[in-house]
C-alpha cells in the first residue's frame, strides 16, 4: 500500500466509531504493508495438556530488582480454563492480593480486560495496572531492559486482579473450535469460565467481584455484565438441587471501563467535533460532516499525524507500531524464559505476539450487525444495586471523554437525573462525578490508557469503586 493511501486508512480507523482499537481497520492495512514473520509458517504447535492452575515465578533476571530484598509479598498464578466441549482454553494470569492476610481475606476479585477486539489482556497486566510492569516500553522501546519493575499503583494493591486473555483465541488463549464473533457470546464465555476458575481457586468464589476493562472494554464489560447477571437471576430461580448442576453465583458488585467506546450512538461525530475544537484540534470555524474529514483537518491544523492514543505525541511508524511502538513489549512474551514462568501452552501467543501482530489477533468481523444495547445493560446494573465507574483520560482520540460523558449522562437509570444534577467536582489531576452507584472521573494528562499515563488517578477510581461497592451488589430475588 502507497503511504498516502496508509495514512488515510489509518485516518479512518478513527473515523469509523466501530473501530475503536488497533487490531481493526488499522491493523489490517499494516498487514497490506507487512506481512507478518511468525516463528513457523504452520499453524501452532500446542501443548497435549494445559496447565490449569501453576505458580508463576519468574526468574531473577527478569524480576529481581522489583522483587526486592525479601522477595515478593504475593503469588501469582496462571493457566487455562476450557470454555467449550470442543475444547477452547481462556488463559489467565492472577496476582494475589499485595497486603496482609487479614485485609486480603476480604479483598474483593478484579478481572480485567484489553479491547481491540482481539487484544490481549497482557497489555494491561505488565503496561499499566499489574504490579509487575515493563516500564515505558512502549514509549521508548529503545531503553527497554527486558525486565520487569514494581508498579507502585498496581490494583493488586485494592484486590485479587485476574488478568484473562479473551475472546477466544486471544493473546495466550488457544482451542480447536470456532472463534467468538460477538461481545454478548464472549460475555457467556466468561460466566463459562469463571465457574470453572472457581473451581480451581475456590477460596476465591464467594469473594465481592469487580469486572473492568478499557477501549473496546466499553462493549466487553457490559455484554459481561448482562450475562453475569442472566446467569445469577437463573441460578435464584432455580432449586438448589437444580442449580447446583449449573455452577455458583458470581458476586458482581462492581464495573469498571476506562476510555470505553460503549454506545456507537451516543459517541458519535458531534461530540468529536466539540472534542477537538475545544482541544484546538481543529480551527473553531471548521465544519467538517464526519469524523474522516475532521482527521484530515487535525492533521493540517497541529502540523503532524497525532498519536491514535493521546494527541499530544506524534504517531510512529514501524511494523509492530499502533501509534506506540509495541515491538519490544510483544517480543518479550515469545521469550523462552517469560513463556516458560507463566505456564504458556506450547506455542500459544504466536498469532497475538509475533510479526507485526503487538499483541492482538484479527478478529475480522466482530460484532457485526450488533444490537446488543450496552447502555441498557450498565443501566439494569446500576438499578440493581452495582456499581458503575467510568474513568476518561481526556487527551484520546480512539474513545474520547466527550462521548464518554454523554453515555453516563444518558444511562436511563432510577438515578439518571441526580447524576446529571450531580457537580462536576475538582480534584487533584481532574474531575469527578457521582451520584448513587454511578461515578465519572475525567483525568488531566492522560491518554486512552490511563493506568499508564496517570496511574495514580485510574488507583483512586479503582479504589473508590471498591470502597464504595463494598456490602452491594445483585441481590438475585429468591424466586
Amino acid at each position: 500500500m502507497k503511504t498516502a493511501a496508509l495514512v488515510s486508512a489509518l485516518l479512518g480507523v478513527i473515523a469509523t466509531p466501530g473501530a475503536y482499537s488497533r487490531i481493526v481497520a488499522r491493523h489490517e492495512a499494516k498487514r497490506e504493508v507487512e506481512v507478518a514473520e511468525v516463528s513457523s509458517s504452520s499453524s501452532p504447535q500446542y501443548c497435549d495438556a494445559p496447565v490449569s492452575k501453576a505458580k508463576v515465578e519468574f526468574p531473577e533476571s527478569l524480576v529481581g530488582r522489583a522483587a526486592g530484598a525479601d522477595g515478593l509479598q504475593y503469588d501469582m498464578y496462571s493457566g487455562y480454563v476450557n470454555v467449550t466441549d470442543a475444547p477452547d482454553y481462556l488463559f489467565y494470569w492472577l496476582f494475589e492480593a499485595d497486603m496482609d492476610a487479614e485485609a486480603a481475606a476480604d479483598a474483593p476479585l478484579i478481572v480485567w480486560t484489553n479491547g481491540g477486539p482481539g487484544c490481549s489482556a497482557m497489555e494491561g497486566a505488565t503496561t499499566e495496572n499489574g504490579p509487575l510492569v515493563l516500564y515505558r516500553i512502549k514509549e521508548s522501546y529503545e531503553l527497554a531492559t527486558g525486565q520487569l519493575s514494581a508498579n507502585p499503583y498496581a490494583w493488586n494493591k485494592l484486590g485479587h486482579v485476574l488478568y484473562v486473555d479473551q475472546p477466544r483465541y486471544v493473546g495466550n488463549s488457544f482451542g480447536y473450535g470456532d472463534k467468538v464473533t460477538s461481545s454478548v457470546d464472549a460475555g457467556k464465555d466468561i460466566v463459562t469460565f469463571l465457574q470453572g476458575w472457581y473451581e480451581l481457586f475456590p477460596e476465591h468464589a464467594a469473594r465481592d467481584v469487580i469486572i473492568s476493562g478499557e477501549s473496546y472494554g466499553g462493549h466487553y464489560i457490559p455484554a459481561w455484565t448482562s450475562a453475569i447477571m442472566d446467569h445469577n437471576e437463573a441460578l435464584a430461580a432455580q432449586t438448589d438441587s437444580a442449580a447446583a448442576d449449573d455452577g455458583v453465583l458470581i458476586p458482581l458488585k462492581g464495573v469498571a471501563i476506562g476510555n470505553g467506546c460503549v454506545n456507537d450512538t451516543v459517541q458519535g461525530t458531534e461530540p468529536y467535533i466539540d472534542f477537538l475544537k475545544a482541544n484546538d484540534l481543529i480551527p473553531s470555524s471548521a465544519n467538517p460532516k464526519n469524523q474522516g474529514t475532521a482527521n484530515v483537518l487535525m492533521a493540517a491544523h497541529i502540523g503532524y499525524q497525532p498519536n491514535f492514543y493521546d494527541f499530544r505525541v506524534q504517531d510512529v511508524s514501524c511494523s509492530a507500531c499502533y501509534s506506540y511502538n509495541y515491538t519490544e513489549w510483544s517480543y518479550w512474551f515469545l521469550r523462552d524464559d517469560v513463556k516458560e514462568a507463566l505456564n504458556i501452552c506450547g506455542e500459544a501467543g504466536e498469532d497475538a505476539f509475533a510479526g507485526s501482530a503487538g499483541g492482538c489477533i484479527n478478529l475480522g468481523g466482530f460484532d457485526r450487525g450488533d444490537t446488543f444495547d450496552y447502555s441498557a445493560a450498565l443501566a439494569r446494573a446500576l438499578d440493581a444495586g452495582i456499581d458503575v465507574s467510568f474513568y476518561y483520560g481526556k487527551n484520546d482520540l480512539a474513545c474520547n471523554y466527550k462521548g464518554g460523558y454523554d453515555v453516563a449522562t444518558t444511562l436511563e437509570w432510577s438515578g439518571a437525573e441526580a447524576f446529571k444534577s450531580a457537580p462536576l467536582v475538582q480534584v487533584p489531576g481532574g474531575q469527578v462525578q457521582k451520584y448513587g452507584g454511578l461515578a465519572w472521573h475525567q483525568v488531566d494528562g492522560a491518554g486512552h490508557m490511563v493506568p499508564l499515563d496517570q496511574p495514580s488517578n485510574a488507583y483512586n477510581a479503582i479504589s473508590e469503586l471498591v470502597a464504595d461497592s463494598s456490602g452491594r451488589g445483585q441481590q438475585p430475588s429468591s424466586g
